[in-house]
């Protein structure tokens, strides 16, 4: 029988270069595309909008309420799709929340226990407190569209680091909008400032295949948001890898072991007792 640790099982497999961050609209058919591009692995996000807060309606008598799940179904991805590309295909889920109650739906939530990764859009002060010290996720992200509505403190930041969540930056909204671009590298240099870039992945966000950029040309991009040399190869491929160590851990515990008939090979290298 053969014991191994959650992080060596995960190691194991090969990751690569990774985009964990493309549109559940993106078309999975186009995903061969990524390949191409120089990716081993991609995360579908679906993304969930903070709810308006709606007056309860009065539940009649006898009626018996259906609890609706906060958190969609994941995209589905065909079998035979799967079965013909080399990608490794996970799936990761994104909410937006401005308060600590928000974590009552995710714990209620079934369909969270489908993703691999749960992101967050903090859009308060308060809510990014709670993210960095308290909830149980992957990743902080920010909306490109608009400025970080708060000041990120470098207690903070170093709070969310060794608890080992990542702070995302995405490219393609830069592609789309001037604002965003100008938005993307303002908090990819606050990074910096507060943190020394510590923990950061860059995903592209994307939503069809236009918007995805060769590995290299995103190696090359992290200049720009203030990253050095290493930096810029650790936020596509060794942090993303220890991102999804992380991950596998907070599904399966600490450790878990598998087991397996031994061969002869692995006979002759038993110590004998």
């Amino acid at each position: 029988m053969e014991y191994k640790s959650m992080k060596n099982m995960a190691s194991t497999k090969n990751w690569g270069f990774c985009d964990l961050s493309l549109s559940r609209n993106y078309d999975v058919n186009k995903l061969y595309f990524l390949e191409r591009l120089g990716y081993n692995t991609v995360a579908m996000n679906t993304h969930v909008e903070e709810p308006s807060e709606e007056p309860k309606k009065k539940k009649k008598k006898g009626e018996v309420r259906e609890s609706q799940d906060y958190i969609p179904a994941p995209v589905e991805i065909p079998k035979d799709l799967t079965e013909n590309l080399k990608l490794n295909i996970l799936q990761r889920v994104t909410i937006e929340f401005s308060e600590s109650s928000i974590a009552h739906k995710i714990n209620r939530s079934e369909n969270i226990k489908k993703y691999d990764f749960v992101a967050v859009v903090p859009k308060t002060l308060q809510a990014f407190q709670y993210a960095c010290g308290t909830l149980d996720i992957d990743i902080i992200s920010f909306e490109p569209e608009t400025r970080i509505p708060f000041k990120v403190s470098r207690k903070l930041y170093r709070q969310a680091v060794d608890r080992g969540i990542f702070f995302e930056l995405m490219y393609s909204p830069a592609i789309r909008d001037k604002t965003a671009r100008k938005n993307i590298i303002s908090t990819a240099h606050m990074y910096h400032a507060v943190g020394k870039s510590k923990n950061i992945i860059v995903t592209s966000g994307a939503e069809d295949s236009t918007q995805v950029r060769d590995v290299h040309d995103i190696i090359n991009l992290g200049f720009i948001l203030g990253l050095n040399s290493n930096q810029c190869l650790e936020v596509i491929r060794s942090n993303t890898r220890k991102l999804i160590v992380k991950t596998e851990g907070r599904k399966c515990g600490k450790l878990y072991m598998t087991v397996r008939t031994l061969t002869e090979n692995d006979e002759n290298k038993t110590p004998a007792s």
